[in-house]
């Protein structure tokens, strides 16, 4: 009886132990296979999420500069000026051979483009007056679309779109602003015209060393490296080529001087754009190293066109006029995703066209703009789409229909065939009087639609 409770006792042990180890080895398999499982969850998850980003949102990279001759990056037939990173985003993208600003200055052309409407439509005629005056939130469609949307969105650079809370870039939906509110600073000493400091990290002034086109790039390229879910968009606005006109190497004696451009020369100019290009060559390095190049719409252009130093060949005229050389500007898009790369697009466009384009890609398509998604051109799903565009800056009106631009300026009446004579020197009013007064009623038609004509 003893040897038997003994035997049973051993039994029992060996039974417990064998158990014990069951229910190790079962454990353990459990553990391995809850570990794969979660391993293939996340990367299921990490695959989703990139498929997402590919097929429904992409990234936006909206690069600006300012009061540049149409001629001076290498797509555009610079010859003087070294713009490889541009010329291998023409290379990689499209080039536009008739896109057009919304206005020869700066604050309208800017409200334009946040708004996707004309500037008289957001009493953006001219350039801001006072600290009080600016863009309405309100009217910034771009931004509230892609706020919508659910992207990140950041501003670098130059706002100049108002300066009081109400009309500052945070104010309008942008997550950061790192820039300035006025129409230029100084690349080095960071002051205003008025020697007054004027560089801002979203709504507070701030003291950085650094030449201004350097750090909105590495601005740029911080916002971009920022690991997130979300779709972005970059507004990255250069202040190149404005006054001062003040080269990266210029010696900390001579930060003051730039401001007298009888005083600057063309080597000034030069070195200020060869140093935005840099910037944009490590903004689109950013975006390669962080596997983003493929569904991302980069777009670069200017505000408007640029006087003084500047080469606007073969254009006439420039800045603060409604000649070609004043709001006909280069237009540089790249998407490998959407775009099929070494077009140059003939569509007649305006800025306007980028705000309604951008909102479509992002799938924000029930905005009322005054612009066309240029998306079915860039495809290749529409052809050439006959546009009237409309243009008015003081005394001066205009009006392009196909190849005629139809310009009013001072009381004086202008006809051109752009296509014969992009350089606006023949006036064909006499000869094609019927086809003048058309468009001219067409603007005066147009002009009725504006608040306060």
């Amino acid at each position: 009886m003893i040897y038997t409770d003994t035997f049973q006792a051993i039994i029992f042990k060996q039974a417990n132990i064998r158990r014990s180890i069951y229910i190790k080895v079962m454990t353990t398999a459990l553990i391995r296979k809850l570990y794969s499982f979660a391993l293939a969850f996340l990367a299921l998850s990490i695959a989703s999420h990139a498929a997402a980003q590919n097929n429904e949102s992409p990234n936006i990279v909206l690069i600006m500069s300012d009061y540049m001759g149409y001629s001076d990056i290498g797509p555009y037939g610079a010859t003087d000026i070294q713009t490889p990173s541009l010329n291998t985003l023409a290379e990689q993208g499209v080039t536009f051979s008739n896109y057009y600003s919304a206005a020869p200055v700066c604050g309208p052309s800017r409200a334009a483009l946040l708004s996707g409407l004309y500037p008289a439509k957001v009493g953006m005629q001219d350039n801001i007056a006072t600290i009080s005056d600016g863009l309405a939130a309100e009217d910034s469609s771009l931004v509230k679309g892609l706020k919508q949307a659910g992207y990140r969105t950041a501003m670098v650079g130059k706002w100049h779109l108002g300066q009081e809370g109400e009309f500052s870039p945070n104010t309008h939906g942008f997550d950061s602003f790192f820039g300035f509110h006025t129409w230029t600073l100084g690349y080095h000493d960071h002051r205003t015209p008025n020697g007054l400091p004027g560089l801002y990290r979203n709504e507070e002034l701030i003291d950085e060393d650094g030449y201004l086109t350097t750090l909105f790039t590495d601005e740029a390229v911080d916002f971009i490296a920022d690991e997130s879910d979300a779709p972005f968009f970059l507004y990255l606005s250069y202040n190149t080529g404005l006054p001062p006109y003040q080269r990266p190497d210029l010696p900390e004696p001579l930060w003051h001087t730039g401001w007298d451009v009888n005083q600057a020369s063309r080597e000034d100019y030069v070195a200020m754009v060869e140093s935005m290009d840099q910037g944009i060559g490590r903004v689109l390095n950013s975006l390669e190293n962080a596997s983003l190049t493929d569904n991302t719409l980069v777009i670069f252009t200017y505000d408007h066109g640029g006087r003084h130093l500047v080469d606007s060949e073969p254009l006439f005229h420039g800045f603060a006029t409604l000649w070609e050389g004043g709001i006909r500007v280069p237009l540089i898009m790249r998407w490998p995703d959407q775009i099929n790369s070494g077009q140059d697009i003939e569509q007649t466009s305006i800025a306007m066209d980028l705000t309604a384009t951008m909102l479509a890609a992002a799938g924000q398509t029930d905005q009322t703009l005054d612009g066309a998604d240029l998306l079915p051109t860039l495809q290749n799903q529409d052809a050439e789409n006959p546009r009237t565009l409309f243009w008015q800056y003081g005394p001066m009106w205009a009006t392009r229909q196909g190849k005629w631009k139809y310009v009013l300026d001072n009381g004086t009446q202008f006809l051109f065939d752009l296509e014969e004579d992009i350089a606006e020197r023949d006036n064909l009013l006499a000869t094609y009087p019927e086809i003048a007064r058309n468009m001219r009623e067409t603007l005066i038609e147009w002009s009725q639609t504006l608040p306060n004509q």
